[in-house]
C-alpha cells in the first residue's frame, strides 16, 4: 500500500496521547529530551513496574537498544524488543513507549 492511497482518506476518529493519559490507558513515567517516556497502563502494573527502580531500568534498557540502528527503522518509528512475547519499546514522533505486544 502506498502513501498515495491515504492522501484523500477522511479521518475517522482521533484519540490522543494526552487523552490516552487522561483516561489512564497510558502513564507518563517520565522525560527524555523533548520525548514523554509512556508506559500502557497493561505494562506499568504489571509485577514489579510501579517500583520507580525497576521501571528505571527498563526505560535505560530500552533507550540503549533504541541507540542502536536496526534495518526496518523509518522515519516515524522504530520498534525494539525487549523481552521477546513481553516487552516491546516503541519510540516514535510523539513519545517512547513502553508496551505489551498485546497493548500494540
Amino acid at each position: 500500500m502506498n502513501q498515495d492511497f491515504w492522501k484523500d482518506a477522511d479521518i475517522i476518529s482521533v484519540y490522543s496521547l494526552e487523552e490516552a493519559v487522561l483516561d489512564g490507558m497510558l502513564i507518563r513515567v517520565g522525560q527524555c529530551g523533548k520525548y514523554p517516556i509512556i508506559f500502557t497502563a497493561n505494562l506499568f502494573h504489571e509485577v514489579g513496574f510501579e517500583d520507580r527502580d525497576i521501571r528505571v531500568a527498563l526505560v535505560q534498557k530500552g533507550l540503549e537498544m533504541l541507540k542502536v540502528p536496526d534495518p526496518e527503522d523509518t522515519n516515524t518509528m522504530r520498534l525494539r524488543v525487549i523481552e521477546v512475547g513481553r516487552i516491546w519499546c516503541i519510540a516514535d514522533p510523539q513519545a517512547i513507549t513502553f508496551m505489551r505486544p498485546e497493548d500494540y
